[in-house]
């Protein structure tokens, strides 16, 4: 199947999202904030990247810049719980700078495997 690099401080939902993913059939990464992630996918690069947005450091905005920037075609979802700003205006501005899909925490099992197999056309 695919690889697929979650980036997300929280560790729960981390391994939430491993979880979902493994029973998918698919390899998972993890990355504990966006420096970290961004590393991981300079050395060995995803088929997608699913990102947190709020994080300290480089939040998930500044993810999918710089994706956007160094790997163009990498497709990316954007996940959001909100934080001051509200969610739906997280994900809005991830979609606006190039995620292919936003999903707002809490979600369910089928919305995230359904938006991965859809991004990764399967």
């Amino acid at each position: 199947m695919a690889r697929v690099l979650v980036i997300d401080d929280d560790e729960e939902h981390r391994t939430l999202v491993r979880q979902i993913l493994g029973k998918m059939g698919h390899e998972v990464e993890e990355a504990t904030d966006g420096a970290q992630g961004l590393r991981l996918v300079g050395k060995r690069r995803p088929d997608l990247v699913l990102t947190d947005i709020n994080m300290p450091g480089l939040d998930g905005h500044d993810v999918i810049s710089a994706l956007r920037v160094l790997h163009a075609d990498m497709p990316v979802i954007a996940v959001s719980g909100g934080g001051a700003i509200a969610k739906d205006e997280l994900l809005l501005k991830a979609a606006k700078l190039g995620a292919v899909e936003v999903i707002m925490k809490p979600f369910e099992f089928r919305q995230l495997a359904g938006a991965v197999s859809r991004v990764l056309g399967k």
